[in-house]
């Protein structure tokens, strides 16, 4: 199978020509059919730009500026057949590394997975040398290290399920009983690992928290179990510049088992279209200015019900599975946005 050839020429759709870097994990083990860095990154080739890539450990600063190792990428984009993405197993060529002042590109997409471990916070403060008026950062470095995305819904309580975060096992037990079935999750993790149901009368109960707590020496987030999760899935929605632009649902995929309670793709999930409904643009007059505020402009949030459960920050995905079910061009969207904006802080300068 191949793709459509990728454009020869730099002027394509825009007329100009911006230096858009993606800070990502390595290349090799992304997956183009599903990754949304991967669909950002075709829409800045397919709009003309130039699409150059790195890596945290390619990071650096020399006598106060921040600079990365980056190669040139071109890539053959995905095609979309039967809403699905179909990419080339040669989906991509890059040129050779070369070193770049940071302060020298229009935008850099932090793309990076969780964990938001001790090199991820080096990466953000490495970043905090970039100059925001004239390099646009999706997203901000200080962003990134405030919004953990499992504790930062809760500074805005009234949106989300009852959460308790506690170490303590027996203030969880209590908060189990007292809820009937609650869900556990790590504070650092990502695609659903570490996520397990909690049951009050549930006999290894507290061995599950012996084990999530590292026996009451780490703190874990405990919510209440949202029943709307058995039936209806959750849903990632795509907030960019503070507003709600696609949704895709997500539904368990048991197999007729029950075995499976995650609706995380990762994890299986079945994806299904959806709409940005009202209650996520009422979510997000709450949320957005907050998220704007902190330079979190590029986000997912996961909603059960009408309850926002978690933020996501720092590698949020959904726009493939989105684009392709329900006909959107959010990828597109979103580089029409960062053109526009890096546009105006140029000519602001």
């Amino acid at each position: 199978m191949s793709g459509p050839p990728v454009l020869d020429d730099p002027q394509a759709r825009s007329g100009l020509r911006l230096d858009f870097v993606f800070i990502t994990d390595p290349l090799a083990g992304l997956a183009p059919a599903h990754d949304t860095t991967i669909a950002l990154m075709e829409e800045a080739q397919l709009a003309g730009h130039r699409v150059l890539t790195t890596t945290i450990g390619e990071l650096g600063i020399d006598r106060g500026r921040a600079f990365a190792r980056c190669r040139e990428v071109t890539l053959r984009p995905a095609v979309l057949s039967e809403d699905k993405w179909i990419a080339d197993t040669d989906w991509y060529t890059s040129g050779a590394s070369r070193r770049r002042p940071l302060d020298e590109v229009s935008a850099i997409f932090m793309r990076t997975d969780p964990p938001v471990d001790s090199n991820y916070l080096r990466a953000t403060f490495i970043l905090d040398l970039v100059d925001p008026t004239t390099t646009l950062l999706i997203n901000s470095p200080a962003g990134l290290r405030d919004a953990n995305e499992k504790l930062f819904a809760l500074r805005m309580p009234e949106l989300g399920p009852p959460t308790l975060v506690s170490a303590d096992r027996d203030e969880i037990v209590e908060a189990v009983h007292s809820w009937g079935t609650a869900v556990l999750k790590p504070t650092d993790g990502m695609a659903g690992r570490g996520i397990m149901l909690l049951r009050p009368h549930d006999p290894n109960l507290h061995s599950i928290l012996d084990t999530a707590t590292v026996r009451g020496d780490q703190h874990v987030v405990v919510q209440q179990y949202i029943p709307e999760a058995e039936t209806a899935g959750d849903r990632r929605v795509i907030v960019l510049d503070g507003q709600p632009i696609g949704s895709v649902r997500r539904l368990v995929e048991t197999g007729g088992a029950g075995d499976e309670f995650r609706c995380n793709m990762a994890t299986g999930a079945r994806v299904v279209a959806d709409t940005v409904t009202a209650r996520d643009r009422e979510i997000c007059t709450t949320l957005g200015p907050e998220l704007v505020r902190r330079g979190l402009v590029f986000v997912g949030i996961d909603i059960i019900g009408d309850r926002l459960t978690e933020v996501n920050v720092t590698s949020p995905t959904g726009i493939r599975e989105i684009d392709a079910l329900s006909g959107t061009h959010l990828a597109a969207d979103t580089i029409e946005w960062a053109v526009a904006r890096c546009t105006t802080m140029t000519e602001m300068r």
